[in-house]
């Protein structure tokens, strides 16, 4: 396994790193316990999750994995706070009352001390930054979290939180959390600029584009049994027909070079500048031993040239930023 460093933090994390959303949901409890201890024996140091996965179910299952291999201090773990955890109106967003209280809950699931990286999932339009920040520093005092990060937040608004953090003297992000794949490039016209400038590591979600790349839809209208896409409407509306013929032009390229078009598409990010890890989120071991591969492939820059042919630089064929209101019409996310 190759290691990176992550921004401003100097962490060294992996280059893959381990998504557990699938962990207590598809994948069931001890498939996901061997898949954990598998990922640690190959190397992966940097276990992502967070407080809405699977109802929990996720969290609980990665801290009994850790609990029963005793490698707790040797892997760095994730979780996140913001998507509501049940209807109580103060259940959800990155308010002082409910950063605090679900981190308190994410550390009761994950049997843990403390939370190496804890990331807003995404911003919150109501909240001043400030409060959340000064929250975030009480669990940093406490001992609770070691390092504070972004997910999937407008470019600007992570600048801002940097300018409030220097200003009033709290914790800086270390990391962003966008998505980003072949098929959804738009980071590198503005989160990637930012996070070069301001030292911040990239670790990236959804390197498949919700199984799009590795082979799993054939039509945008006709998705397979038991698939993402199945489950919500969000799901499905990241399923295009652009980008279905995309996936399949990079499978035809891999089984020319007999990689799968899974591991050749994780390949590709990692081959991108600020990269500094992609998640893997496997359902089997088997999906793990194919993702692990894509640490071997190597590009050529006639390679990379090809992949910018397909969808060039900055621009899309699937929206994966449709869970994030500042990447819909204004009056979406203005109260």
């Amino acid at each position: 396994m190759n290691y990176r460093r992550l921004g401003r933090s100097g962490l060294m994390v992996s280059e893959l790193t381990l998504g557990t959303m699938n962990f207590g949901g598809p994948t069931d409890e001890s498939t996901s316990l061997l898949m954990i201890d598998k990922a640690l024996d190959y190397g992966v140091n940097l276990l992502d999750c967070a407080n809405v996965y699977a109802e929990g179910r996720s969290e609980r299952i990665l801290g009994k994995a850790l609990k029963n291999n005793g490698k707790r201090h040797q892997v760095l773990l994730t979780s996140k706070v913001f998507m509501p955890t049940s209807d109580r109106p103060n259940s959800s967003g990155n308010s002082r009352h409910n950063v605090i209280n679900s981190c308190m809950e994410s550390l009761k699931r994950l049997q843990t001390d403390y939370i190496d990286i804890y990331f807003l999932h995404r911003t919150d339009w109501d909240i001043p930054q400030e409060e959340t920040l000064r929250a975030l520093n009480y669990l940093v005092k406490q001992g609770y979290i070691r390092y504070i990060a972004c997910s999937t937040h407008p470019a600007w608004r992570t600048v801002e939180a940097l300018h409030v953090a220097d200003q009033k003297g709290l914790p800086k992000f270390v990391c962003e959390q966008p998505p980003y794949n072949l098929l959804d490039r738009r980071i590198e016209n503005e989160v990637v600029p930012m996070c070069l400038n301001y030292d911040l590591g990239i670790i990236t979600w959804s390197p498949l584009a919700q199984g799009m790349l590795a082979g799993r839809y054939q039509t945008a209208d006709n998705f397979p049994e038991h698939s993402r896409a199945t489950k919500k409407s969000i799901y499905a509306e990241r399923i295009t027909s652009a980008g279905i013929k995309i996936a399949q032009k990079v499978s035809k390229r891999a089984k020319e070079n007999d990689q799968s078009p899974a591991s050749l598409s994780v390949s590709w990010i990692l081959h991108q500048p600020a990269i500094t890890s992609a998640i893997i989120g496997p359902r089997t071991p088997e999906h793990l031993d194919d993702l692990v591969s894509a640490q071997n492939i190597r590009l050529l820059p006639e390679d990379l040239a090809w992949f910018d042919t397909l969808v060039p630089s900055g621009t899309n064929v699937s929206d994966h930023f449709n869970t994030a209101g500042w990447r819909q019409p204004i009056q979406n996310y203005i109260h």
